[in-house]
């Protein structure tokens, strides 16, 4: 199989350049001075000509994977970058930091996933069939396999990810962050995987400029599970590791008050919900009360058991929060890696569409 590599990226302005890092001393070497650690990579793609959306789209990958997730695909057609700079859209897309062209902190324990968990998790699901709707997918091009050309190229891609999860994410927060308000309108974010604590944390810090959030398979689900490298409870902030500001306040996410709804459904996990019983204050996220969210899911994900969980903590906690799961809209067979995956331009018309039912007002240029 030959790979195209021509005519599938959409003509655009790019740039790039670099935010957050802080500048520590150097005490390595005898040179003295100072190295500066957790900058953020940002490549801005702008549309040439026509019409310029108001609402720039931000892009924040998941583990292992850095801003070429939204180029192309690894077989050669258009990504969701070319989709969206073909509707108007300027489009940012960031390697977060210690990923990528993020300088890597060294300092710090990375993990690099072997192709046995890309295999199992993002690729070739069916053939391992670790959760029930693996069995229906079939959108990866190619055999999802070590030795085919794509995955190949896919596994080529992946690097190394810090395993300290809450480091990880106080490292997303500010350079997201940072890029925001460098940006100085209110974005679009569309979070990914691994990418979402960082994105929701960095509505969290600055809300006036998020204009609304759209979480492809976020990390969840809230409150659920371990962090495999030291074994501590996983997303205590319900979306996160790292605090987030409640109404009313918290200082520790114990005081939440938590109850395990046990599923309705097969092939469902349960809820984890703040007690609503009589007498129980439920927090809200007091910062992303008037930013609209999008939860989407693909029908053969492992996030297919559990992301009605995300949604429901965060209908909540008061945020105005719709869930798409693929297959209702005959968009079928989905993994994880919906971006990369043979009807990868089908799902980008669907987030589209709900950013036009959303803001339908959006279109005019500036």
């Amino acid at each position: 199989m030959i790979i195209a590599a021509h005519n599938i990226e959409t003509p655009c302005h790019r740039q790039y350049f670099y935010v957050g890092g802080v500048y520590e001393e150097d005490k390595s070497t005898s040179f003295g001075g100072h190295v500066m650690r957790d900058q953020t990579y940002v490549e801005c793609l702008t549309p040439l000509g026509g019409a310029i959306r108001e609402h720039p789209l931000v892009f924040v990958h998941g583990g292992g994977q850095s801003g070429l997730n939204w180029l192309h695909t690894l077989d050669g057609r258009k990504g969701w970058a070319s989709y969206f700079l073909d509707q108007g859209y300027t489009v940012y897309l960031i390697d977060t930091a210690s990923r990528g062209r993020s300088a890597p902190a060294l300092q710090r324990k990375h993990v690099h996933y072997p192709t046995g968990f890309v295999e199992d998790m993002f690729t070739a699901p069916k053939a391992a069939g670790k959760w029930p709707q693996a069995e229906l997918h079939m959108q990866w091009p190619g055999r999802g396999k070590r030795g085919d050309l794509i995955f190949d190229q896919f596994y080529a891609s992946t690097l190394p990810s810090m395993s300290d999860l809450v480091a990880y994410q106080q490292t997303q927060k500010a350079g997201i962050t940072a890029l925001l308000e460098r940006i100085g309108r209110p974005s679009i974010l569309i979070i990914h995987s691994q990418g979402a604590p960082g994105g929701w944390l960095a509505a969290d810090a600055c809300p006036h400029f998020v204009k609304a959030i759209i979480a492809v398979e976020p990390n969840g689900p809230p409150f659920a599970g371990t962090h495999p490298h030291n074994g501590s409870k996983a997303r205590v902030w319900g979306l996160a590791d790292v605090p987030m500001a409640f109404s009313p306040p918290i200082t520790d996410p114990s005081e939440l008050r938590l109850i395990t709804i046990p599923a309705t459904q097969g092939g469902r996990s349960p809820v984890v919900l703040q007690d609503q019983s009589e007498g129980r204050v439920i927090h809200k996220l007091k910062n992303l009360q008037n930013m609209p969210v999008l939860v989407e899911v693909g029908e053969a994900s492992y996030h297919a058991e559990y992301e009605h969980a995300t949604v429901a903590f965060l209908r909540q906690a008061g945020v105005s929060c719709d869930l798409i799961r693929l297959e209702e809209l005959g968009i079928k067979g989905n993994g994880h890696m919906q971006m990369l995956e043979l009807n990868n331009l089908d799902i980008a018309a669907v987030l589209q569409k709900w950013i036009e039912d959303r803001f339908p007002h959006s279109k005019a240029a500036l």
